[in-house]
Order: C-alpha cells, then structure tokens, then sequence
C-alpha cells in the first residue's frame, strides 16, 4: 500500500491494483475509528503479485516491484 502527498491511496488485492483518494471526504463528517466511505477505482490487474508498491515523491509515478522485476508506470486519477 502506498499514499501520496495529495490523498492517492494504492494497494494490491491480490493481483488487481485498486486506488482511491481520501481528499473527496473532506465535506464528510467522520468520527474516529469509523470505515472511511472511499470510491474505489481498479488500475488493473498485474501477471504476479506485487511485492512492494510505492510513490515517486512528487505523486505522479507508482513503482511496483516483483519477486525479480521492476514497473514504473504513471499515477492514472
């Protein structure tokens, strides 16, 4: 799992990549503890499971790692 500077969320469910972004609850009212309500998006789906995912520091590249590869693909919202 990986989040960005902006809100982006990124995680793998198995070999399907699915993001959402926290900053569209900002109108809501939340207390804590409580699911957050997030829209959830599917990226797609990988061969293999991703090891590790993580952001660029600017936001706008998603790296993701496997047992012996590496992708680099641009942050899709």
């Amino acid at each position: 799992m990986s989040m960005d500077s902006g809100g982006k969320i990124i995680w793998a469910k198995h070999a399907e990549i699915q993001q959402a972004n926290i900053r569209s609850l900002v109108d809501q009212e939340v207390k804590d503890g409580e699911r957050l309500p997030l829209a959830v998006k599917d990226m797609g789906a990988c061969e293999v499971y991703p090891q590790t995912i993580a952001h660029n520091p600017n936001g706008r590249f998603v790296c993701r790692v496997y047992h012996q590869s590496l992708q680099l693909s641009l942050d899709q919202s």
